[in-house]
């Protein structure tokens, strides 16, 4: 296994985070990993316990995993919850496959570059679904009962909130192919995707990768350079929005709560949801109703009589997701998760600091396009925490950084 570390990290990387368009790949990929560290835990528990980064993995994971298996004593739906515990538990063993893989510093450079690069690709094939009814992978366009289109790509309902989850790799990887204001320019083309996505949840994302990405850059180097760079990219992001308003009454809907379609006809009633799981976590607060659970309790007792809820739906807010099917501890744990995140957000090292951006994005509270438990969203969370944890361990600590110019000084 530690044969991987010889075959280009940064295209491994890469490519794991492409089969997120490939339907249920990521979801395949990671099992097979799991399979294959919880193997390896089984022949030899201390080999696997002494790889390096695993513990850390698992003190993060079990911010969600313990208070996920506590809630299962009060599942609504014990089969549903059991699975989605098993699934977090799995990402534990999966983990060393992935820890096997080192990434030094000119490797994490090239995973940013090609990250970039994999991203315009997914806005191609955004614009590709939206010019032929068809994206490289065949989802099709969705059609609005208004008569206009959504844009979903190959990512489907997370289109929107991947892009911007990961946009703060993307514009780093521009500012380092040039530093120039008008380079900036190529961030426009992601701006307009998240926009042609018609998720609000989306925009809040793409802001706040914004922000973050800003406060990170203005701490290592706060100069005019710097700050003409970021103004550049703020004028593409308001532009790419201004367009979106002018030109599509889709997203004009979408901005303003206004569903289009029975797809997405939830966001309509939002405000309904987010009233039965704020119900739902006061009756429940000491351990939730099971993870994925929300859906089956609004079921069993009819609480939402405007239309028919499946067992599949989940609140459309990852706070108070967590918080009725988890409870306080799960939001305690939730907590804590940031608490480790925010630390790094700090971080010297520019790479580590963007993967906590990453992550904090990838679990941000306000979250709504897909379910914080589904599958789509634990693989996002998965790959992202496990790029953190290797960057984390891999690069030089700062004060390593700084060894050879205090020799050179004497």
């Amino acid at each position: 296994m530690q044969k991987l570390s010889d075959v280009s990290p940064s295209i491994l990387w890469v490519l794991l985070f492409f089969t997120l368009s490939l339907s249920s790949a990521t979801r395949q990929a990671i099992w097979l990993m799991a399979l294959v560290g919880l193997v390896m835990f089984a022949r030899d528990p201390k080999r696997f316990l002494e790889t390096e980064g695993v513990r850390k993995f698992w003190v993060v994971l079990a911010c969600f995993l313990l208070p996920a298996l506590f809630s299962l004593f009060g599942a609504i739906n014990f089969e549903r919850s059991l699975s989605g515990a098993v699934r977090f538990l799995s990402y534990g063993f999966a983990i060393w496959v992935l820890l096997q893989i080192k990434l030094n510093g000119p490797e994490s450079h090239r995973l940013m570059s090609l990250v970039g690069a994999m991203m315009m690709v997914w806005v191609v094939d955004g614009l590709l679904q939206l010019l032929t009814g068809f994206s490289v992978f065949g989802n099709p366009l969705i059609e609005l009962d208004s008569g206009h289109t959504l844009v979903t790509g190959s990512l489907r309902m997370g289109y929107g909130s991947t892009l911007a989850i990961l946009s703060p790799f993307y514009l780093e990887a521009l500012r380092r192919s040039s530093s120039s204001p008008a380079f900036s320019i190529l961030s426009l083309p992601l701006f307009a995707a998240i926009v042609m996505s018609g998720n609000e949840a989306s925009m809040i994302h793409a802001l706040v990768a914004l922000g973050g990405y800003a406060l990170i850059l203005r701490r290592g180097e706060s100069d005019h350079t710097v700050n003409a760079w970021l103004l550049a990219l703020l004028f593409s992001f308001l532009l790419a929005v201004l367009s979106g308003w002018i030109l599509s009454e889709t997203f004009r809907a979408s901005a303003s709560g206004q569903a289009a379609s029975d797809v997405y006809k939830a966001f309509d009633y939002l405000p309904t949801f987010w009233a039965s799981a704020w119900q739902g976590f006061t009756d429940h607060w000491v351990n939730g109703v099971g993870i994925r659970g929300w859906g089956s309790l609004v079921v069993s007792l009819e609480s939402i009589g405007v239309l028919p809820v499946s067992e599949r739906w989940h609140p459309h807010l990852f706070i108070l997701e967590v918080a009725v099917d988890t409870g306080m501890p799960g939001l305690i744990g939730y907590g804590l998760f940031f608490v480790f995140l925010g630390r790094r957000l700090f971080d010297k090292r520019a790479e580590v600091a963007l993967s906590s951006l990453v992550v904090i994005l990838a679990l941000f509270p306000l979250n709504s396009s897909v379910s914080f438990y589904s599958y789509f969203n634990g693989n996002i969370l998965f790959l992202t925490l496990a790029l953190l944890i290797i960057l984390d361990r891999d690069l030089p600590a700062p004060a390593q950084l700084d060894t050879p110019t205090l020799a050179e000084n004497g």
